[in-house]
């Protein structure tokens, strides 16, 4: 009981909950500084193309001012009237300002305004550039530098530096601000608690099912089932997912009822076929000790007679072979239940023809998730064994390649003959075996990682019989991969001779007209 205590305090409301007030405050972290960004960039943009318009009218009227006084487009005209552009935009735009030289000085009693904390944008000026500094002299104020080489004629007379309030500009986008981040929070308020209300809402129903679920865990443990919770389940009275899940866990739950009575079935069963087993052993106990025991009876008086009677030594040794032969038989078909195809009939197999055969017989599978089966297979491709054994083979194969490949790639089927062996390769691309995985794959029951897989339901048997057939025709089976690249499984098989596949005279421009089986294509 402790432990479930212990599982339910991060319960799902609570870490729901947790996770809502991480993602609001991590979303209103991220919307603060969007919103604050945006903002300013505004602002920023309108100081820009008001600045603009003044440098435009500033080259204007000293253009004007130049013509009016009859000075000369130079420095020393600049000079002339530096007194006159200072008072005239002035005038103009009612904003205090400075004429300066080439060098940054002042020229005569113009300097309408303090000296700023930073000098970038004269430092900027005097480099040929217009600039602008924005500096914060009190929390309600915003004062903007802004300084402009007077250019005409392409020559540089001097230099033009304003100081622009921007206070009511400033104080607006703090307004604006404050206003936006109130509708923010007052809006994320509202859908934390609207989610928090759903939230609690859908997990109600759901805290429900955990709490009968206990019940039905403990009644488990009795080996049996209360029908009254399953009733309750069923009167969710929901249409939804989770009332949905409410029915299907009722009928979850009659099912696991008459399983509970299967399973009692089933275990009588398997005690009654226990006892059967016992018997099947019995009896083929008794059945080769009948044998025996004549054969030993007969090897006896056989003996004891040396061969004076010779009825007996006639009858008694018809009797040893008639019973060691009839025992024989029963051994061999003891072996053949437990392996049978190891006494099948070998032949000469084309396993070109078999792998064409099997690529043919499995490309719809290969289509149906977007795969194709190519094949490089030269005629013919001679082995010894048993053809349905190896056909086997290469379905495994070609059958894994299909499960555990990626989609829109092609699976090759190649084979050649290397030194007097048939190597034939199944290729595709997929996730890949590591090293621990190509060792341990051929094992009975080992399954690479399922998720993998295209199909459920496999035993892991496959790999360890093709290696066991393998094994049976005196030939190898391994396989080359490395993760996310090709995987390869090769098998190798000692070639037969080419003419066995010919046994009748062909016309030689027919080939294959005979197949290991028989068969005529």
């Amino acid at each position: 009981m402790s432990r479930n205590k212990e599982s339910f305090q991060m319960g799902i409301r609570f870490q729901m909950a947790l996770t809502l007030s991480a993602v609001f405050l991590a979303g209103g972290c991220i919307l603060y500084g969007g919103i604050h960004a945006q903002l300013w960039n505004n602002q920023e943009a309108q100081i820009i193309r008001e600045l603009q318009g003044i440098q435009e009218n500033t080259l204007i009227y000293i253009r004007q001012l130049l013509m009016l006084n009859s000075a000369n487009n130079d420095e020393e005209g600049y000079r002339q009237i530096a007194g006159d552009i200072a008072r005239e935009l002035k005038i103009f735009g009612q904003r205090n300002l400075s004429v300066l030289d080439n060098n940054g000085q002042y020229l005569s009693e113009n300097r309408q305004i303090q000296e700023a904390e930073t000098t970038d944008d004269l430092t900027q000026a005097l480099s040929g550039n217009a600039a602008f500094t924005m500096t914060y002299p009190a929390a309600d104020r915003m004062l903007v530098y802004f300084s402009m080489p007077v250019t005409i004629e392409e020559k540089t007379l001097g230099i033009v530096r304003y100081q622009i309030d921007t206070s009511q500009l400033f104080l607006q986008a703090k307004e604006m601000e404050t206003m936006v981040y109130q509708a923010v929070a007052v809006v994320f308020v509202l859908i934390f608690l609207l989610l928090l209300f759903f939230t609690g809402r859908l997990l109600t129903p759901v805290q429900k099912l955990t709490k009968i679920s206990r019940h039905v865990v403990r009644d488990l443990s009795r080996e049996q089932v209360n029908m009254q919770m399953m009733a309750q389940l069923a009167d969710s009275g929901r249409r939804d997912e989770v009332g949905e899940m409410s029915r299907n866990f009722s009928i979850m739950l009659e099912m696991i009822g008459s399983q509970f009575q299967r399973m009692q079935a089933d275990r009588d069963r398997i005690i009654e076929l226990m006892g059967s087993r016992q018997e099947f052993y019995n009896n083929m106990t008794h059945e080769l000790k009948t044998p025996l025991t004549t054969i030993q009876g007969y090897a006896q008086l056989m003996e004891a007679d040396r061969g004076e009677d010779e009825q007996l030594t006639s009858q008694g040794l018809q009797q040893i072979l008639q019973e060691s032969t009839r025992m024989h038989q029963m051994v061999l078909q003891l072996l053949e239940m437990s392996d049978k195809s190891i006494y099948m009939e070998k032949r000469t197999v084309d396993l070109a023809q078999t792998g064409i055969s099997v690529a043919q017989a499995l490309d719809i599978k290969a289509k149906r998730y977007e795969m194709w089966i190519e094949t490089q297979l030269p005629e013919p491709l001679p082995v010894w064994g048993v053809a349905d054994r190896l056909r086997q083979v290469l379905i495994n194969l070609v059958d894994n390649a299909i499960k555990y490949g990626e989609s829109r790639t092609p699976i090759l089927l190649k084979g050649t003959v290397i030194k007097g062996y048939v190597v034939l390769a199944v290729r595709n691309r997929g996730k890949g075996l590591n090293p621990e995985e190509q060792e341990r794959i051929f094992e009975p029951f080992y399954r690479v990682d399922k998720t993998y897989s295209r199909e459920q339901g496999s035993s892991g048997l496959g790999l360890s019989i093709c290696r066991k057939i393998m094994e049976e025709h005196e030939g190898k089976i391994y396989v080359r991969s490395s993760p996310g690249a090709h995987t390869v499984f090769y098998i190798r098989l000692k070639a037969a001779q080419e003419s066995a596949l010919f046994p009748q005279t062909v016309n030689p421009g027919s080939r294959n007209e005979t197949v290991p089986d028989g068969k005529r294509e």
